[in-house]
């Protein structure tokens, strides 16, 4: 969803003033109408209290004469308050008919309302029983008020508070917006200099000092990603370097033995060795190109899929018998220790196993042994080859695995061979959920990769 911060912060604000002040108004009012009721309900207990003994004391028709002018000096011209004594007997009566028309002789003692066809609020009645005295029979005393003008207090205290809280909101929201926008200003100012930072400058960063805490960690990861863009450029730029410099060397070999065979006539036999010999060179090349196409494969999170049961220690002799050739021109041995059983894609294994064991007898002093280890550590196969041969600096080690890396200063005659063979190795060890590792200590360079299997054991 689309929208301004500021707003969606201000119209929160509005949204949370809005709801904590509908709930104050309303205890508010609820609390100021249970006052009122109490108010009325206390003026009725009080009348009752100064005239229920009067009624209770006068027990003869001649006196109830001055009773009721003293009832109707009582009642207010607004008739804000009336009195009803209901009895059988018309000599002790008064207050008249009653106006709803109802006969409230039947009324529990206690308080009651009553609505009033001539008033728009009903009257709060409080009746009580007065025993017989006497010649006078027993009577009910009803005094009723009007709460008409209480209600008004109500309703004008739930109108002011509906207009200061409407006004509350808009304050609210106005001044809310107003904060959010001031609050946001380190992040406007990060986006200006994140747009002024200039094109083709990989190396310029976001000035984290003067940001405020909550935006440092924003503006250190966002560094951090245009390190690991500058980090992916460098790379490419180097890839792309390699790539071409490979490339290069069979395409001016192609392109000058066609050149000289154009140039001169040729015979049969010479036409056939430039094409055997261009053919060695086109191989060379779909070589390089498949391997790079493995390697952005296995890159872009490809997994291994061919996926089977098998015995490390019996696939690793069928790649060791595969490779005879290239060990008997060394004359070199190779050993292998260790033995678990795996599900993983024998091809792959067999290709990464492979250019170890052909890395290793490259480097390896004629007439030595190679080792082959595979260990297992936990739900990972691990599988190392070692070979005696010159030591290798913990500098190039880092960098070994990497395309075409070549470290001249500890391996002699790198340039023989294209170096993708070592990132053959890593891509196959993470589309396994491995990794690869290298180390040089005691005269032995050790090179070797995980792999991850359920069947691991």
């Amino acid at each position: 969803m689309k929208g301004s911060i500021s707003r969606r912060l201000g119209l929160m604000f509005a949204l949370s003033v809005m709801l904590i002040t509908a709930v104050s108004a309303t205890l508010l009012r609820c609390s100021l109408k249970q006052s009122l009721e109490d108010q009325m309900q206390n003026e009725l207990i009080l009348r009752h209290s100064v005239l229920d003994p009067v009624l209770a004391k006068y027990d003869s028709p001649a006196f109830w004469v001055g009773l009721r002018e003293k009832l109707d000096g009582l009642t207010p011209a607004d008739e804000r308050v009336r009195y009803w004594v209901l009895v059988d007997d018309p000599a002790y009566s008064y207050g008249g008919a009653m106006p709803d028309g109802q006969d409230w002789s039947k009324r529990p003692d206690g308080f009651s309302t009553v609505e009033l066809p001539d008033r728009h609020r009903p009257m709060v009645l409080l009746v009580k029983t007065i025993a017989a005295m006497g010649s006078r029979p027993e009577l009910r005393f009803i005094v009723g008020l009007d709460s008409t003008p209480f209600m008004k207090t109500l309703d004008q205290f739930t109108k002011m508070l509906i207009l200061i809280s409407a006004l509350g909101v808009v304050l609210v929201a106005l001044l809310g917006y107003w904060i959010a926008r001031f609050g946001l200003g380190p992040v406007r100012r990060l986006s200006r200099q994140a747009n002024s930072l200039p094109p083709g400058d990989s190396k310029q960063r976001l000035d984290t000092e003067a940001l405020p805490s909550e935006l440092q960690e924003l503006a250190v990861s966002f560094n951090g990603a245009l390190a690991r863009q500058e980090a992916a450029w460098c790379q490419l730029e180097g890839f792309n370097a390699n790539v071409a410099h490979e490339l290069r060397t069979p395409l001016t070999n192609l392109i000058g033995q066609t050149q000289v065979a154009l140039a001169h006539g040729r015979d049969v036999n010479e036409l056939q060795d430039l094409l055997q010999s261009n053919l060695e060179e086109l191989e060379r090349m779909g070589t390089i190109v498949n391997d790079m196409l493995f390697l952005a494969g296995a890159e872009s999170g490809q997994r291994a899929t061919e996926l089977s049961d098998v015995s490390l220690y019996e696939e690793a002799s069928k790649t060791v018998e595969y490779l005879e050739p290239v060990l008997h021109d060394k004359q070199l041995n190779v050993v292998i220790k260790g033995d678990m059983r795996v599900c993983i894609d024998r091809r792959l294994f067999h290709r990464s196993l492979a250019n170890l064991i052909q890395n290793a007898a490259r480097y390896a002093v004629p007439e030595s042994v190679i080792i082959v280890r595979l260990e297992s550590h936990g739900m990972q196969a691990q599988v190392s080859v070692s070979n005696a041969g010159e030591p290798i600096d913990n500098v190039h080690l880092e960098h070994l695995f990497e395309r075409f890396y070549r470290a001249d200063a500890a391996r002699a005659r790198s340039d023989a061979h294209h170096g993708l063979g070592l990132s053959i190795v890593r891509a196959v060890a993470s589309m396994h959920g491995g990794r690869v590792f290298a180390h040089s200590k005691d005269g032995l360079n050790t090179f070797g990769f995980s792999l991850t299997s359920q069947a691991a054991r």
